[in-house]
């Protein structure tokens, strides 16, 4: 007994078959496209970021070419600004023997805020530590003129003042400035 396979496929199926054959067709080309695509898009982000990060570093490498005088420059200025505050130079620069301690307190106090004045700028390429030791020293500075001269008689001269100030720095085996000069120092030899 043999059997009978040809049977006729209804129109519907031949319709869809069609269909199908044509979706495939399109997919046939589109996923490889769309591979492809992707393949492009990665390798081209990747290029583009690899440039970025490449044109970054030599925009870091100039700016730090610029800014490394002025870092250093701000160093310098740190340097003699801490040395023109400490008490041994504001004495032997303000102290007049004719003055009175009133005097010497005043404008000594006055110069020492002058010159941080005048430095403020210089906070931008110093590091946070530094600047703030140095303002730091800055108001101990101060306290020790105005501590030592709270201690004075009140008829007390600049020298009395001077002496005074001297003799507490001499007590207290310290320079206020200088360990914020020697913070400085030791920065500047990290970085340069």
């Amino acid at each position: 007994m043999a059997y009978n396979y040809n049977f006729a496929i209804p129109k519907k199926f031949i319709h869809m078959d069609t269909a199908l054959s044509t979706i495939l067709e399109i997919i046939k080309y589109i996923v490889p496209s769309l591979v492809i695509f992707a393949v492009c898009y990665v390798l081209i982000a990747k290029l583009m970021d690899d440039n970025a990060a490449r044109l970054q570093l030599e925009l870091r490498k100039q700016n730090a070419s610029a800014i490394t005088p002025l870092k250093l420059q701000a160093y310098e200025r740190m340097i003699l600004f801490l040395e023109r505050i400490s008490p041994q130079f504001l004495i032997g620069t303000y102290n007049d023997s004719s003055s009175s301690a009133t005097a010497l307190k005043q404008v000594m106090e006055s110069a020492v805020l002058q010159e941080y004045s005048h430095n403020l700028s210089q906070q931008i390429y110093i590091s946070p530590q530094a600047w703030n030791l140095i303002k730091v020293v800055k108001e101990e500075v101060i306290q020790l003129i105005h501590i030592t001269y709270e201690s004075m008689p009140e008829r007390a001269t600049s020298i009395d003042l001077s002496k005074a100030i001297i003799d507490r720095m001499i007590a207290e085996n310290r320079i206020p400035t200088q360990k914020a000069i020697d913070f400085v120092k030791a920065e500047i030899n990290l970085l340069f």
